[in-house]
């Protein structure tokens, strides 16, 4: 499989640094949401955004290593402006690992929607597995775990897998993505 280039690594940067910084963002926008969802333990219907850079970058790119980097750069970026530090890190890796193993699996040839899904749905399963263990929700019932988890690989199926590709998808047709595989992809499908 080919490596990442320097400009794919520099895109993937300067794009998740961003992302980093909207998600600062957006956890005022969760923290305003929580307390009505929290009660209902659906408090994780809102957590897909933070799943996004190892689904979108993928997509994107279609090489090893663009899930782990721009999931990883953009929880670098968040956990320095919030309240999260370094912990951050930790969310990245477990959200973006198991993507990273997905779609290697599929030798990151396979990117129609239900596999941008799945991808959602393992980055949730990957982000509430640490949260488990690390909230220590095991001391909880069961009925709360489930409902979370579901609220998560749901918020992953739209959030991180619908919306990815969605806002690759368009970016793509403003031709800012002509460089990236994504676009070259298409060139090959309408030729």
């Amino acid at each position: 499989m080919r490596k990442l280039t320097i400009s794919e690594i520099v895109f993937i940067a300067v794009v998740s640094s961003a992302m980093g910084v909207f998600w600062w963002g957006y956890t005022f926008v969760y923290d305003l949401f929580k307390p009505l969802l929290k009660p209902l333990a659906l408090e994780n219907l809102m957590s897909g955004v933070w799943l996004m850079g190892a689904i979108f970058f993928p997509y994107i790119i279609r090489k090893p290593g663009s899930a782990l980097l721009g999931e990883l750069i953009a929880a670098f970026v968040q956990g320095f402006i919030a309240r999260w530090g370094i912990t951050s890190l930790l969310w990245g890796l477990a959200q973006a690992l198991p993507v990273e193993i997905f779609f290697l699996i599929l030798a990151y040839k396979k990117w129609d929607l239900k596999y941008l899904i799945i991808a959602g749905m393992l980055a949730a399963a990957g982000g509430y597995a640490l949260t488990f263990m690390w909230d220590k929700n095991y001391l909880l019932s069961l009925s709360f775990n489930l409902a979370q988890l579901s609220a998560g690989l749901i918020s992953g199926i739209f959030l991180a897998g619908w919306f990815s590709k969605w806002l690759a998808d368009k970016l793509k047709k403003t031709g800012v993505l002509n460089q990236f595989q994504i676009a070259k992809d298409s060139w090959n499908l309408d030729n």
